[in-house]
């Protein structure tokens, strides 16, 4: 098992945005020094409240592949129906170019009506999720296409490219006529995206999910599949759904393979300082955003099958979710043991870390990244380092 570190950036105390890119970058760093395999940056727009404050991970991921040689940058997620087609294809391309071909590409649907109504014209969020899921998957197969077509024509519901019936003077007076790209009466019949993504075909897909239907989708595809809402059962689930529907497909994959969960993670010297210190953060964001205003149901966190009391229900956040397998909190051998026991268990490609919590202090959140890179990676028996850990 591969280790991740995800982030999207809370700025709740309201600091200057170069203090939290400053802080994005040295956590950056830090987990590059200590091995691990990648780190995963989501998108949220129009956050003036602070609690997600990245709008474009391609540019902060630019940033990051000039300051980092191993670490690979994975996007989680792409939300597909706020892009064009086109300029996402072009845009993770160019990263994939600037950071000589370490990107991973995490695309999802997205939940965020806020952002979904004021990005796209067509309102792709949940509440039509037919339009939803046929803007995500027409979006999808168009971006594919370009990296993959040299003279891609792509004709969908939403979109159509080349644009049909458009003549193209601009390149034939300077260069020879490619018939794959211009029709003998000069109309712009097929487009070659530029550049080309390094890696080939593409960069690596994962599909962000947490439905049957979305880990199905990813293994018919023959894509990765990440997910961060599940309970320890529902996570077994979706991973055996995975391998079926792939072996369906014709591929024979072992438990857990290309497939990766993100769990909160808070590391203090004891179990009693580490939750101490997450459990305000947690209550903080399961209660008045991730699970709060109708957002979430406490329901989708629960055990497959699992009729919530009242006394479930009322219960904080936090044992809520410790309780279920949703929290790596506690001291460096608590965490280690946990993330073994994941590992043989479940076999799972890559975990991702989730260590900058909102409301934590900047100290706090690097001591707790400190302790995990130096005091867990150590004791780790199943998990493969890019290099050599610290400590």
């Amino acid at each position: 098992m591969k280790l991740g570190y995800f982030f999207t950036m809370y700025n709740l105390d309201r600091d200057p945005y170069r203090e939290v890119l400053d802080h994005a970058i040295e956590q950056t760093l830090a987990i590059e020094e200590a091995g691990f395999h990648s780190v995963w940056l989501g998108e949220h727009h129009f956050g003036g409240e602070g609690w997600e404050t990245l709008p474009n991970p391609l540019m902060l991921g630019a940033n990051l592949a000039a300051q980092t040689t191993t670490l690979r940058l994975g996007l989680a997620a792409v939300i597909l129906p706020q892009w064009h087609p086109l300029r996402a294809a072009e845009d993770v391309a160019m990263l994939d170019q600037l950071s000589n071909g370490r990107v991973e590409c995490g695309v999802g649907k997205g939940i965020d009506i806020r952002a979904l109504t004021n990005l796209n014209l067509l309102n792709p969020d949940r509440r039509t999720p037919d339009v939803q899921n046929a803007v995500f998957l027409e979006t999808l197969d168009a971006m594919v296409a370009a990296w993959t077509d040299d003279a891609m024509r792509f004709d969908g519901q939403f979109y159509s490219f080349p644009r049909p019936g458009v003549p193209d003077p601009t390149l034939g007076w300077f260069h020879e006529r490619n018939p794959g790209w211009r029709g003998d009466d000069g109309e712009y019949v097929g487009m070659s995206l530029v550049p080309k993504p390094m890696q080939q075909p593409h960069p690596p897909l994962w599909n962000l999910t947490d439905s049957p239907a979305g880990f199905a989708l990813a293994a018919e595809r023959g894509i990765g599949a990440l997910t961060w809402l599940r309970s320890s059962q529902a996570l077994r689930q979706g991973l055996d759904h995975y391998r079926d529907v792939a072996a369906e497909a014709g591929r024979d994959l072992r438990l857990g393979e290309g497939c990766g969960v993100m769990r909160t993670c808070f590391i203090g010297e004891t179990d009693k300082e580490a939750r101490e210190l997450a459990e305000p953060a947690v209550n903080l964001i399961y209660r008045d955003y991730l699970g709060g205003g109708g957002r979430r149901s406490r329901q989708i966190y629960a055990e497959p099958g699992e009729t919530l009391s009242e006394e479930d229900d009322a219960m904080p956040w936090f044992d809520f979710l410790d309780g279920r397998g949703h929290l790596l909190v506690g001291g460096p051998e608590t965490i280690a043991e946990r993330i073994d026991g994941m590992a043989e268990e479940l076999g799972l490609e890559i975990l991702l870390i989730w260590n900058w919590l909102p409301g934590v202090k900047r100290a706090a959140t690097m001591r707790s990244l400190e302790l995990f890179n130096s005091e867990v990676i150590p004791r780790l028996r199943n998990v493969e380092l890019s290099k050599a850990p610290v400590g």
